[in-house]
């Protein structure tokens, strides 16, 4: 398929930290497409697990949703699996991911009493 011209210049004058953060998301959809797939499920089914309405995972899934961390939880929950992976230089220990994992979420930002 030809592209036009007119399309391409203003596809180059997209700010990068935009086109970012569009890729990401992008990729977000890709990971709860490939959930769903390998667990024989269809959006229906998150949407009843989520308890939102199948509109709005559609709109979701067009891939230009700006997903909150909340919301990636409660499709992580929902599928049980994992959608997005974070890399740390510096890795927690197991012991510091077990305090912080049952911690209240309060406690982990107050400062300890001497």
């Amino acid at each position: 398929m030809k592209r036009s011209s007119v399309l391409e210049e203003r596809r180059k004058r997209v700010n990068p930290e935009i086109r970012q953060s569009v890729a990401l998301s992008f990729r977000i959809v890709d990971r709860i497409h490939e959930i769903l797939q390998e667990k024989g499920l269809k959006q229906k089914d998150l949407a009843q697990r989520l308890g939102k309405s199948e509109a709005e995972i559609s709109k979701w899934m067009r891939g230009t949703h700006n997903f909150t961390i909340d919301t990636l939880v409660s499709i992580e929950d929902a599928l049980d699996a994992p959608i997005v992976q974070v890399y740390h230089s510096h890795p927690y220990s197991e012991s510091e991911y077990r305090v912080m994992a049952t911690a209240e979420p309060d406690a982990l930002y107050k400062a300890p009493t001497p």
